[in-house]
This record gives structure tokens, sequence and C-alpha cells, in this order.
């Protein structure tokens, strides 16, 4: 063990707090909430601008709804130990993997994603 003057104890566990704080989980509802709302944000970007009024009305929940999950999400995250910066670039990341499974063929049940149904389950239709 390192025997180290009590006068650094104050510096030293400035330095590891910010390790610490990265080293938290984030609980699997708001995980689940991040990936379904980025999914929703997804699934609703590619809508045409000349679109149906029926087609704009079917995607206003899941646009609604994409808003709701990840507003409900991102301060939880923060709240575990996210920097913005860190959120920002676990959020870039995550559109990319989420990206894969709804513009690869939708969802399915051989990977780890949550599923169609879990997720529109989040938004009550």
């Amino acid at each position: 063990m390192i025997d180290l003057p009590m006068r650094y104890l104050p510096a030293l566990l400035l330095v590891l707090a910010p390790v610490a704080a990265l080293a938290q989980d984030v609980p699997a509802d708001a995980e689940r909430d991040l990936w379904c709302g980025t999914a929703f944000e997804l699934m609703v970007a590619d809508e045409p601008a000349d679109a149906s009024a029926e087609k704009l009305a079917a995607a206003q929940p899941y646009q609604e709804g994409a808003r709701r999950l990840v507003q409900r999400a991102l301060p939880i995250y923060l709240e575990s130990g996210f920097s913005d910066a860190a959120l920002l670039a676990y959020r870039q990341k995550l559109e990319a993997s989420v990206s894969r499974v709804v513009n690869g063929g939708g969802w399915n049940d051989s990977d780890q994603s949550p599923s169609f149904e879990d997720c529109k389950a989040l938004l009550g239709l």
C-alpha cells in the first residue's frame, strides 16, 4: 500500500472523482428510453416533405414519443456521470448502431436491442 501524507488525500479524491462518476451505470430503463427514442427519431426523419396528411398523422405519435423518450433519458445519463461531451459522443455512436437496426431490415430477435413492440409500448400505442 502506498503511504501518502494526509494532506494529499483531498487532491487524490478530486482526481479520482471523475473516474468514479464515469464508472456509474445507467439504469436499464434509461438505456431503453434512449435506444427507442433514437430509433423512432430515425424512423420519422425520412418522412418526405410531400407526404400525405394521413402519413404525417400516423408518424406524429412516433415523433412526439421519440422526443419524450429522449428527454426523459438524457438527464439520467448526465446524473449517472456522463459529461455533455461524452453524452454527445455516445449518442452519435448509438445513432449509428440503431440506424443499422432500423434501416437494415427492421428489428429482429437475434440482436440485443429492444423489439419494436417493446419500444411502441413505451409510447402507450
